[in-house]
């Protein structure tokens, strides 16, 4: 695959990263399901058009023998919600599900409720951007900061839990492949 001006020049978009004042980035192919801006120079390093989460999750990374590049198609039934709306193909097979039962089956359910709230809002910042001894210090400070972390523990490990019981879900649901 030889690289596409043409592509690169109708498919510019901006985010914080890639901002307008630095005439932003590429669009990944599959930008309506990930969203991902690529920086100018991605071509030149990966050879196509696909962000690294795309490449791995639906590409031909290790022994997959996925697409990549996801198909959109416009006003087509999803086998899961059974409303017509825009769909992409899935990576392993040529069926289709809308891109909101796409993004729920391979991204996992969104939800997070149960999740604990830090104690300390106003150090949140600082907590998570410190080093290790900054951390240190403010969980001795506030103790507090150790019980929260002990219920993020475990509230993540049960959703993770949830998350490998869902493995079918990462399946197209007519050919499970």
């Amino acid at each position: 695959m030889s690289r596409d001006f043409n592509y690169e020049d109708n498919n510019i978009a901006y985010d914080e990263q890639y901002p307008i004042a630095t005439r932003g980035g590429i669009k990944c192919k599959n930008y309506e399901l990930c969203e991902t801006v690529l920086p100018k120079w991605w071509y030149d390093c990966k050879g196509r058009y696909l962000c690294n989460n795309c490449d791995v999750m639906f590409g031909t990374w290790g022994v997959q023998t996925g697409k990549g590049e996801l198909k959109i198609y416009n006003n087509l039934e999803c086998p899961i919600c059974l409303e017509n709306k825009k769909s992409i193909s899935q990576p392993f097979c040529d069926h289709t599900v809308c891109i909101e039962c796409f993004k729920r089956c391979w991204y996992g359910d969104p939800d997070t409720s149960g999740e604990p709230e830090f104690p300390h809002p106003d150090i949140e910042d600082e907590y998570d951007e410190g080093s290790n001894d900054v951390r240190e210090t403010l969980e001795s400070m506030y103790p507090l900061i150790k019980t929260y972390n002990e219920k993020w523990n475990k509230w993540d490990d049960e959703r993770s839990i949830k998350r490998n019981n869902e493995e079918n879900l990462r399946k197209c649901p007519v050919c499970r492949n």
